[in-house]
Protein backbone atom coordinates (compact mmCIF):
# COMPACT_ATOMS: atom_id res chain seq x y z
CA UNK A 1 0.00 0.00 0.00
CA UNK A 2 1.40 3.39 -1.03
CA UNK A 3 1.31 5.85 1.88
CA UNK A 4 -0.31 9.30 1.43
CA UNK A 5 1.00 12.41 3.12
CA UNK A 6 -1.33 15.39 3.77
CA UNK A 7 0.41 18.75 3.91
CA UNK A 8 -1.83 21.80 4.47
CA UNK A 9 -4.77 20.14 2.82
CA UNK A 10 -2.85 18.93 -0.16
CA UNK A 11 -2.44 15.22 -0.75
CA UNK A 12 1.15 14.37 -1.67
CA UNK A 13 2.00 10.95 -3.16
CA UNK A 14 5.61 9.67 -2.88
CA UNK A 15 7.37 8.69 -6.11
CA UNK A 16 6.42 5.25 -7.37
CA UNK A 17 10.07 4.18 -7.47
CA UNK A 18 10.22 4.44 -3.70
CA UNK A 19 7.64 1.67 -3.52
CA UNK A 20 9.82 -0.80 -5.41
CA UNK A 21 11.92 -2.88 -2.98
CA UNK A 22 15.67 -2.41 -3.33
CA UNK A 23 16.60 -6.15 -3.13
CA UNK A 24 14.71 -7.26 -6.30
CA UNK A 25 16.28 -4.38 -8.21
CA UNK A 26 19.77 -5.55 -7.18
CA UNK A 27 18.87 -9.14 -8.12
CA UNK A 28 17.72 -8.09 -11.58
CA UNK A 29 20.90 -6.06 -12.02
CA UNK A 30 23.12 -9.02 -10.99
CA UNK A 31 21.27 -11.36 -13.34
CA UNK A 32 21.74 -8.90 -16.13
CA UNK A 33 25.48 -8.73 -15.55
CA UNK A 34 25.69 -12.54 -15.48
CA UNK A 35 23.78 -12.81 -18.75
CA UNK A 36 26.00 -10.19 -20.34
CA UNK A 37 29.16 -11.98 -19.20
CA UNK A 38 27.86 -15.31 -20.53
CA UNK A 39 26.97 -13.70 -23.85
CA UNK A 40 30.48 -12.28 -24.17
CA UNK A 41 32.02 -15.69 -23.36
CA UNK A 42 29.89 -17.45 -25.98
CA UNK A 43 30.75 -14.77 -28.53
CA UNK A 44 34.45 -15.23 -27.90
CA UNK A 45 34.14 -19.02 -28.27
CA UNK A 46 32.22 -18.69 -31.51
CA UNK A 47 34.49 -16.00 -32.91
CA UNK A 48 37.84 -17.58 -32.02
CA UNK A 49 38.23 -21.33 -32.53
CA UNK A 50 40.44 -23.07 -29.92
CA UNK A 51 44.11 -23.20 -30.76
CA UNK A 52 45.53 -26.61 -31.53
CA UNK A 53 48.86 -27.88 -30.21
CA UNK A 54 50.35 -30.45 -32.57
CA UNK A 55 53.00 -32.83 -31.24
CA UNK A 56 55.08 -34.53 -33.93
CA UNK A 57 56.04 -37.99 -32.75
CA UNK A 58 59.09 -38.21 -34.98
CA UNK A 59 60.63 -35.03 -33.61
CA UNK A 60 59.85 -35.88 -29.98
CA UNK A 61 61.31 -39.39 -30.18
CA UNK A 62 64.41 -38.19 -32.04
CA UNK A 63 65.10 -35.63 -29.32
CA UNK A 64 64.57 -38.17 -26.53
CA UNK A 65 66.77 -40.84 -28.16
CA UNK A 66 69.51 -38.27 -28.69
CA UNK A 67 69.23 -37.22 -25.04
CA UNK A 68 69.51 -40.83 -23.84
CA UNK A 69 72.53 -41.45 -26.07
CA UNK A 70 74.24 -38.33 -24.73
CA UNK A 71 73.52 -39.22 -21.10
CA UNK A 72 74.87 -42.76 -21.49
CA UNK A 73 77.88 -41.60 -23.49
CA UNK A 74 78.94 -38.96 -20.95
CA UNK A 75 78.82 -41.45 -18.07
CA UNK A 76 80.65 -44.10 -20.12
CA UNK A 77 83.43 -41.72 -21.18
CA UNK A 78 84.02 -40.74 -17.56
CA UNK A 79 84.56 -44.39 -16.55
CA UNK A 80 86.81 -45.15 -19.51
CA UNK A 81 88.99 -42.12 -18.82
CA UNK A 82 89.33 -43.02 -15.14
CA UNK A 83 90.16 -46.70 -15.64
CA UNK A 84 91.85 -46.86 -19.04
CA UNK A 85 93.48 -43.44 -19.43
CA UNK A 86 94.81 -42.37 -16.04
CA UNK A 87 97.35 -40.12 -17.73
CA UNK A 88 94.50 -37.76 -18.58
CA UNK A 89 94.41 -36.89 -14.89
CA UNK A 90 90.70 -37.52 -14.29
CA UNK A 91 90.82 -39.07 -10.82
CA UNK A 92 87.10 -38.89 -10.03
CA UNK A 93 83.89 -38.72 -12.01
CA UNK A 94 81.33 -35.94 -12.13
CA UNK A 95 78.65 -37.61 -10.06
CA UNK A 96 75.87 -35.30 -11.23
CA UNK A 97 76.36 -36.88 -14.68
CA UNK A 98 76.86 -40.44 -13.46
CA UNK A 99 74.34 -43.12 -14.40
CA UNK A 100 74.80 -45.04 -11.15
CA UNK A 101 74.29 -42.04 -8.83
CA UNK A 102 70.81 -41.41 -7.47
CA UNK A 103 70.99 -37.59 -7.16
CA UNK A 104 72.01 -36.97 -10.76
CA UNK A 105 70.82 -35.74 -14.13
CA UNK A 106 70.31 -39.30 -15.50
CA UNK A 107 68.12 -40.18 -12.50
CA UNK A 108 66.02 -37.07 -12.99
CA UNK A 109 65.66 -37.82 -16.70
CA UNK A 110 64.63 -41.42 -16.03
CA UNK A 111 62.11 -40.39 -13.37
CA UNK A 112 60.69 -37.77 -15.72
CA UNK A 113 60.22 -40.34 -18.49
CA UNK A 114 58.38 -42.63 -16.08
CA UNK A 115 56.13 -39.77 -15.02
CA UNK A 116 55.34 -38.88 -18.64
CA UNK A 117 54.47 -42.52 -19.31
CA UNK A 118 52.20 -42.52 -16.24
CA UNK A 119 50.37 -39.39 -17.42
CA UNK A 120 49.97 -40.81 -20.95
CA UNK A 121 48.60 -44.05 -19.48
CA UNK A 122 46.17 -42.08 -17.36
CA UNK A 123 44.96 -40.11 -20.38
CA UNK A 124 44.35 -43.34 -22.31
CA UNK A 125 42.60 -44.91 -19.31
CA UNK A 126 40.20 -41.99 -18.94
CA UNK A 127 39.46 -42.10 -22.66
CA UNK A 128 38.83 -45.87 -22.69
CA UNK A 129 36.67 -45.57 -19.56
CA UNK A 130 34.10 -43.49 -21.46
CA UNK A 131 33.31 -46.43 -23.73
CA UNK A 132 34.34 -49.58 -21.83
CA UNK A 133 34.85 -49.26 -18.08
CA UNK A 134 36.27 -52.77 -17.53
CA UNK A 135 38.81 -52.46 -20.36
CA UNK A 136 40.17 -49.27 -18.78
CA UNK A 137 41.31 -51.17 -15.67
CA UNK A 138 44.69 -52.38 -17.08
CA UNK A 139 45.49 -48.83 -18.19
CA UNK A 140 44.74 -47.47 -14.69
CA UNK A 141 46.89 -50.20 -13.11
CA UNK A 142 49.81 -49.43 -15.42
CA UNK A 143 49.44 -45.72 -14.73
CA UNK A 144 49.67 -46.35 -10.99
CA UNK A 145 52.65 -48.66 -11.50
CA UNK A 146 54.58 -46.03 -13.44
CA UNK A 147 53.75 -43.34 -10.88
CA UNK A 148 55.31 -45.60 -8.24
CA UNK A 149 58.34 -46.26 -10.47
CA UNK A 150 58.85 -42.52 -10.95
CA UNK A 151 58.69 -41.96 -7.21
CA UNK A 152 61.04 -44.86 -6.50
CA UNK A 153 63.61 -43.56 -8.98
CA UNK A 154 63.93 -40.36 -6.95
CA UNK A 155 63.16 -41.62 -3.44
CA UNK A 156 65.21 -44.89 -3.85
CA UNK A 157 62.57 -47.00 -2.12
CA UNK A 158 64.08 -50.15 -3.61
CA UNK A 159 67.38 -49.38 -1.87
CA UNK A 160 65.59 -49.23 1.47
CA UNK A 161 63.75 -52.47 0.66
CA UNK A 162 67.03 -54.14 -0.24
CA UNK A 163 68.56 -53.14 3.10
CA UNK A 164 65.54 -54.47 5.00
CA UNK A 165 65.55 -57.80 3.13
CA UNK A 166 69.33 -58.21 3.42
CA UNK A 167 69.00 -58.20 7.19
CA UNK A 168 66.44 -61.03 7.03
CA UNK A 169 67.76 -63.33 4.30
CA UNK A 170 70.98 -64.85 3.05
CA UNK A 171 71.43 -62.77 -0.09
CA UNK A 172 74.22 -63.93 -2.33
CA UNK A 173 75.04 -64.45 -5.99
CA UNK A 174 72.48 -63.10 -8.41
CA UNK A 175 70.30 -61.94 -5.52
CA UNK A 176 73.07 -60.06 -3.73
CA UNK A 177 70.89 -56.98 -4.18
CA UNK A 178 68.01 -58.46 -2.20
CA UNK A 179 65.24 -56.35 -3.73
CA UNK A 180 65.67 -58.10 -7.09
CA UNK A 181 64.06 -61.32 -5.80
CA UNK A 182 60.61 -59.90 -4.90
CA UNK A 183 60.81 -57.60 -7.93
CA UNK A 184 61.38 -60.58 -10.22
CA UNK A 185 58.43 -62.45 -8.73
CA UNK A 186 56.12 -59.43 -9.00
CA UNK A 187 57.15 -58.71 -12.59
CA UNK A 188 56.67 -62.30 -13.75
CA UNK A 189 53.26 -62.49 -12.07
CA UNK A 190 52.27 -59.15 -13.55
CA UNK A 191 53.32 -60.17 -17.05
CA UNK A 192 51.29 -63.37 -16.72
CA UNK A 193 48.21 -61.38 -15.69
CA UNK A 194 48.67 -58.93 -18.56
CA UNK A 195 48.95 -61.55 -21.31
CA UNK A 196 45.33 -61.01 -22.48
CA UNK A 197 45.92 -57.26 -22.47
CA UNK A 198 49.08 -57.64 -24.57
CA UNK A 199 47.40 -60.00 -27.01
CA UNK A 200 44.67 -57.42 -27.53
CA UNK A 201 47.08 -55.46 -29.71
CA UNK A 202 48.48 -56.42 -33.08
CA UNK A 203 51.21 -55.48 -35.49
CA UNK A 204 53.71 -52.85 -34.51
CA UNK A 205 51.88 -51.89 -31.32
CA UNK A 206 52.17 -55.41 -29.91
CA UNK A 207 55.83 -55.55 -30.93
CA UNK A 208 56.55 -52.24 -29.21
CA UNK A 209 54.70 -53.29 -26.06
CA UNK A 210 56.47 -56.64 -25.73
CA UNK A 211 59.82 -55.19 -26.77
CA UNK A 212 59.63 -52.39 -24.21
CA UNK A 213 58.91 -54.86 -21.40
CA UNK A 214 61.75 -57.18 -22.44
CA UNK A 215 64.30 -54.37 -22.81
CA UNK A 216 63.33 -52.56 -19.62
CA UNK A 217 63.19 -55.66 -17.40
CA UNK A 218 66.44 -56.97 -18.90
CA UNK A 219 68.11 -53.85 -17.58
CA UNK A 220 66.18 -53.17 -14.38
CA UNK A 221 66.30 -56.75 -13.08
CA UNK A 222 68.52 -58.87 -15.34
CA UNK A 223 71.56 -56.60 -15.41
CA UNK A 224 70.96 -55.63 -11.78
CA UNK A 225 71.25 -59.29 -10.81
CA UNK A 226 74.49 -59.66 -12.78
CA UNK A 227 75.76 -56.46 -11.22
CA UNK A 228 74.93 -57.82 -7.78
CA UNK A 229 76.97 -60.96 -8.38
CA UNK A 230 79.89 -58.84 -9.56
CA UNK A 231 79.55 -56.49 -6.58
CA UNK A 232 79.71 -59.44 -4.18
CA UNK A 233 82.93 -60.72 -5.75
CA UNK A 234 84.84 -57.52 -6.58
CA UNK A 235 82.91 -54.60 -5.10
CA UNK A 236 81.22 -51.73 -6.87
CA UNK A 237 84.28 -49.68 -7.78
CA UNK A 238 85.74 -51.85 -10.56
CA UNK A 239 85.43 -51.28 -14.29
CA UNK A 240 83.44 -54.48 -14.87
CA UNK A 241 80.73 -53.44 -12.40
CA UNK A 242 80.65 -49.96 -13.87
CA UNK A 243 80.13 -51.36 -17.36
CA UNK A 244 77.31 -53.59 -16.13
CA UNK A 245 75.61 -50.62 -14.52
CA UNK A 246 75.99 -48.56 -17.69
CA UNK A 247 74.33 -51.30 -19.73
CA UNK A 248 71.62 -51.62 -17.08
CA UNK A 249 70.70 -47.94 -17.08
CA UNK A 250 70.92 -47.75 -20.86
CA UNK A 251 68.49 -50.65 -21.26
CA UNK A 252 66.08 -49.09 -18.76
CA UNK A 253 66.04 -45.79 -20.62
CA UNK A 254 65.68 -47.53 -23.99
CA UNK A 255 62.78 -49.61 -22.68
CA UNK A 256 61.03 -46.49 -21.41
CA UNK A 257 61.39 -44.76 -24.77
CA UNK A 258 60.01 -47.78 -26.64
CA UNK A 259 57.05 -47.90 -24.26
CA UNK A 260 56.48 -44.15 -24.62
CA UNK A 261 56.40 -44.54 -28.40
CA UNK A 262 53.74 -47.23 -27.99
CA UNK A 263 51.66 -44.91 -25.78
CA UNK A 264 51.95 -41.95 -28.15
CA UNK A 265 50.87 -44.17 -31.03
CA UNK A 266 47.82 -45.24 -29.02
CA UNK A 267 46.93 -41.62 -28.33
CA UNK A 268 47.31 -40.81 -32.02
CA UNK A 269 45.23 -43.85 -33.02
CA UNK A 270 42.32 -42.52 -30.95
CA UNK A 271 41.84 -39.90 -33.70
CA UNK A 272 43.12 -37.23 -31.31
CA UNK A 273 39.89 -37.26 -29.32
CA UNK A 274 41.70 -36.67 -26.04
CA UNK A 275 41.38 -33.02 -25.02
CA UNK A 276 42.56 -31.21 -21.90
CA UNK A 277 40.53 -28.12 -20.99
CA UNK A 278 41.32 -25.59 -18.26
CA UNK A 279 38.27 -23.82 -16.79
Amino acid sequence: MIPLVVLQGVVVMPPLTAAVPEAPRRLVSAQGRDLEAEARRVAVQLGQPPRRLTIRLGGVMTFLWASVALIVLVSLVQDLLIFLAPEVGMTDRIYRLDLDTEASLPTWFSSGLMLVCALALLAIAVQVKRDRLFQALPWFILAGFFFVLSLDEIATIHEWLSAVLSARMDNTGLFYFAWTLPALVVCLAGLACFVPFILGFSGLDRTLLIGSAVVFLSGAIGMEMLGGAEAELNGVTGLRYRMLMTVEEGLELAGLLIFLLFLLRRLRASHNRTMVCFE
